[in-house]
């Protein structure tokens, strides 16, 4: 931190002017005086240096060329040359191009002379104020991208990306959608968490959502909830995509493959291997914010999203089943290969509703010309 005073380095090889000057400014700023260049340069290095006030000449060089060398080497600090009038205009151009901070004239009374240093500090001050604040910023925005990185773990990202660049305009907002809904659940969890520590069952359920998630976004689907041993994902909000349902399906398969990674180190500590369930379903939503001025969520709501969960539901006698809709299956026949394996009957409504189960991918090159996308 700059003191009050601040320090300068008083370089002429006069004895007699530099003790003329030293007596000067004493009393103003703290004072350092050199009798030559070397000596200069070893001030320079051992102490903290705000302003140098150079002669017109040393022995060895000129003032200019003397304040330049000092203000490569040390680049913070004010140079400030005394010269005769036939250099100003070497030294104007000379503080133009940033070489040297200022000059002053060689025959500058003392009240100039305490002026122009006084400047030279307060100059150093601001550029150690604005080194502080930057410092600073540096800090906050550090600690606001932090907060934003842990609220992406909460939130969709592409809302979080949606809330940032509309604000309170798009916080209320509600709109129809046509997406996949995928519901994935951990079969028999609560008799599996009764074998481990509560710790170990935070540890558990956060290895493998991370696992199962991470398959979420790699296929561009959207993590909505987390429900203790189930998820709830989206596809086709907030970001639509061309294959949404194609990018569901797949995600599904991909999800149960990645079991191995989870039950390598899991299964042996469970006495058995880790199975899921998964429902997907394919239809119209309400999406948006939803909630208070206090607590927010963005979610989907609809009768999709009730068949997916009843989908995922059924299941429970089907270790690392994948059960889908008939209008998912439509969309995804030509990717996927599947059976007809029930009918559902939603509570209140005369629609019956065939059950597919997904068994395996088919050729990965057989895609149709009207589907985007991942390129599945």
């Amino acid at each position: 931190m700059l003191q009050s005073s601040g320090n300068i380095l008083l370089i002429h090889d006069d004895e007699i002017r530099l003790a003329d000057l030293r007596s000067q400014l004493v009393g103003h700023f703290n004072v350092f005086v050199a009798g030559d260049v070397r000596s200069a340069y070893r001030i320079l290095r051992e102490f903290d240096m705000h302003v140098v006030l150079a002669p017109e000449h040393t022995a060895r060089m000129t003032g200019l060329q003397l304040a330049e060398s000092i203000k490569g080497s040390f680049p913070d600090i004010v140079t400030i040359v005394q010269a005769g009038s036939s250099d100003y205009s070497a030294l104007k151009t000379a503080v133009r191009h940033g070489r040297i901070s200022h000059y002053l004239r060689s025959d500058a009374d003392v009240d100039d002379i305490i002026q122009q240093v006084g400047n030279a500090m307060q100059l150093v001050q601001l550029r150690e104020d604005n080194r502080t604040l930057g410092i600073e910023l540096k800090k906050r925005t550090d600690e606001q991208q932090r907060i934003l990185e842990l609220f992406k773990r909460y939130v969709p990202e592409q809302v979080v990306a949606q809330t940032l660049s509309n604000g309170n305009e798009a916080m209320m907002v509600g709109e129809n959608r046509i997406v996949s809904v995928l519901f994935a659940d951990i079969r028999g969890f609560t008799r599996l968490s009764g074998q481990l520590r509560p710790a170990e069952v935070v540890e558990f359920l956060n290895d493998f959502w991370s696992v199962m998630s991470g398959q979420v976004r790699l296929h561009r689907g959207s993590v909505n909830k987390l429900l203790g041993d189930g998820m709830l994902a989206v596809f086709g909000a907030p970001v639509s995509y061309m294959d949404n349902q194609e990018n569901a399906v797949i995600c599904a398969l991909e999800m149960v493959k990645a079991l191995d990674e989870v039950n390598q180190k899991y299964s042996q500590r469970l006495g058995q291997d880790i199975q899921i369930g998964v429902g997907i379903n394919t239809g119209e939503v309400v999406v948006g914010n939803v909630g208070s001025s206090d607590y927010m969520e963005y979610t989907v709501i609809g009768d999709t999203v009730n068949i997916a969960h009843r989908l995922e539901q059924m299941t429970k006698k089907r270790p690392n089943s994948i059960l889908i809709s008939q209008e998912t299956w439509e969309q995804v026949n030509y990717l996927v290969a599947a059976e007809p394996v029930d009918h559902l009957q939603m509570a209140g409504k005369d629609k019956t509703i065939t059950v597919y189960e997904v068994t395996n991918r088919l050729d990965a090159n057989i895609k149709p010309m009207r589907r985007g996308g991942l390129g599945y």
